[in-house]
């Protein structure tokens, strides 16, 4: 299949480089693998490696909303001696620099001895990524205020999926539609499903700072021990639940399968990852309510929905949001999530179990009293 670049191709402009003081004798410029939204190069040069980032402005259309929630998360984190992406200033002093074609580029020191994952290698990989979005949420509990910016309107919101999947289906402007109307019909009614098993299990959870895109590749692990090192990517870090942080790791570190698995029959629900991803969030010790834990068996199906909506959506408009590495990708994704949703609607009194025990075993607070506590621990 051909490559594609949903950003537009090109190297990385000499005046971008200076602009953040990248110098010295060989400098060198790579594309950096992974990620959705931004483009991504790491850079070598005399003062180390770094990650240089073009920020995608379609997406986050305010990007100086998106760089001064980043600041001031990164800096919260560091006073509470966790480990996070530093970011680095230009040569001026900013944040970000704006390139003579219009784009807006930032960087960030590179994570020396970490790894990124793309799929859990095993349970312990499921346990350190949940732990490591579980230490996340324990750390952004007293971050102070003035609230967070909105960097993604109504980001986790089924309804507005929906809606816009079906304004672009309706518009069809690439010619698409006729070639995915099983994948539509699909989505839709998945997504129905979805929405009635979320509202049957949210009784009003606590709003809380979270990551809002907690998946396995935003947690980079200790290239020796592969003990979680530190999570990154926190463009997306606001007010939200703890459930979309629960669903993106459900949905990404409980599965073996690739997020773009070709072939749906390779895709599983494993419980064995699952059970590993509960006991990790819950050993950092959140302060959960018990409305919070008692939607985290929905949070899975929640977020693949989402995802499998949002990725049809891309492809109908003609792949204009998620980068691509080759034709067919945003359909590949969809499908993937589409299996993945059904299969974790098919064991969702497990999933729910699992949570339950995980947070009766780990002394998790539980806001309804000790009757909710005793119903967290039924069929588990």
């Amino acid at each position: 299949m051909e490559d594609v670049d949903a950003f537009g191709g090109g190297a990385v402009s000499p005046a971008v480089l200076d602009a953040f003081g990248f110098e010295g004798v060989g400098v060198r410029t790579e594309p950096l693998a992974g990620g959705h939204i931004h483009r991504n190069f790491l850079v070598t040069c005399s003062a180390g490696r770094f990650v240089l980032q073009q920020v995608n402005d379609k997406v986050f259309p305010d990007v100086e909303a998106v760089l001064c929630n980043v600041q001031r998360v990164v800096a919260h984190l560091k006073g509470r001696g966790r480990r996070c992406p530093e970011l680095v200033e230009t040569r001026s002093g900013e944040l970000s620099f704006p390139a003579a074609d219009a784009s807006r580029w930032r960087a960030f020191r590179y994570l020396e001895g970490t790894v990124g994952r793309s799929t859990p290698a095993g349970p312990a990989d499921a346990f350190e990524a949940a732990r490591a979005f579980g230490d996340y949420l324990v750390a952004m509990v007293d971050f102070p205020g003035p609230p967070l910016a909105k960097t993604i309107d109504r980001f986790h919101d089924l309804d507005h999926r929906l809606d816009a999947l079906d304004a672009v289906a309706a518009a069809d402007r690439v010619g698409r539609r006729a070639g995915v109307r099983h994948e539509l019909d699909r989505a839709r009614g998945l997504g129905r499903d979805v929405m009635e098993a979320v509202r049957a299990r949210s009784r009003c959870p606590s709003v809380r700072i979270v990551h809002n895109d907690a998946k396995l590749s935003n947690v980079r692990f200790d290239a020796e021990t592969g003990l979680a090192s530190c999570v990154i990517d926190l463009d997306t870090t606001m007010a939200g639940q703890v459930a979309y942080d629960i669903g993106e790791l459900v949905r990404t570190a409980a599965t073996h399968a690739p997020e773009d698995a070709a072939d749906e029959a390779t895709v599983d629900f494993d419980l064995e990852l699952l059970d590993a991803l509960s006991s990790g969030y819950f050993a950092a010790g959140p302060p959960l309510e018990w409305a919070e834990v008692d939607s985290m068996s929905v949070a899975g199906p929640h977020m693949a929905i989402e995802n499998a909506l949002r990725f049809l959506t891309d492809h109908l408009a003609g792949d204009r949001y998620f980068g691509l590495g080759r034709a067919g990708q945003n359909l590949d994704r969809c499908r993937t999530q589409l299996v993945l949703t059904e299969m974790m609607l098919e064991t969702e009194a497990e999933s729910r179990a699992c949570f339950a025990r995980a947070a009766r075993s780990t002394g998790a607070a539980w806001g309804g009293g000790p009757d909710d506590a005793g119903r967290a621990g039924k069929g588990s």
